[in-house]
């Protein structure tokens, strides 16, 4: 989601292939063994098979909303880092807890709060992680604080305390930059001709 996001926000475009991870395409195994999603494919040689890559390419291309803006004042990485591996481990166990320990479901969810109270600090007055607008950390980061809610929805609404980031999360599940990125695609098919691009053109 966050590599669509980066898309859209670089006014760019590519062909998608929109694929079934309970049923990998061969060509898709064949061009990134580790067979996880997203890759980006460009020409005949390059591949990228991180999304944090993926998303530093596309701007690196055109970035006309600024979005890499605090790369020149913070460490955005380690930030970034933050939710990538400590704030996800404990999500993946709370919203999936029948997966891994149920009984530990909750505590997980508290230790993911603890990570979040972090970004909560960080929002600035404006509403935004960094400065007055809409940054690398909005698209990177929302799309996981979106899931969390999922997890439980009620609870993320009532009771989650922090307002600041609930906020930020809520005008971006309004946004058009989320409207268009959910956008739902075909399957990809090699042997059918249904060549698809994000955004839609």
């Amino acid at each position: 989601m966050r590599t669509r996001l980066a898309i859209y926000y670089s006014k760019n475009s590519c062909e998608i292939r929109e694929i079934s991870l309970k049923n990998k395409p061969s060509e898709f195994i064949a061009l990134s063994p580790k067979a996880t999603v997203p890759v980006l494919q460009i020409g005949n040689e390059l591949v990228i098979e991180e999304s944090m890559e993926i998303i530093k390419w596309f701007l690196s291309k055109n970035d006309p909303f600024q979005l890499m803006l605090p790369y020149e004042k913070e460490n955005v990485d380690e930030v970034i880092s933050l939710i990538d591996k400590e704030f996800k481990y404990h999500l993946d166990r709370y919203k999936y807890s029948t997966r891994y320990d149920p009984s530990k479901k909750y505590e997980h969810r508290l230790e993911a709060i603890k990570k979040l109270e972090y970004i909560e600090n960080k929002i600035s007055n404006t509403g935004y992680i960094f400065g007055n607008q809409i940054s690398i950390y909005e698209v990177c980061i929302l799309p996981f604080i979106r899931q969390f809610r999922i997890a439980d929805i009620k609870w993320f609404d009532e009771e989650f305390q922090c307002v600041k980031l609930k906020k930020i999360l809520y005008d971006f599940i309004e946004s058009q930059a989320f409207k268009v990125t959910m956008k739902k695609y075909n399957e990809w098919d090699s042997k059918k001709d249904n060549v698809q691009y994000f955004p839609t053109i």
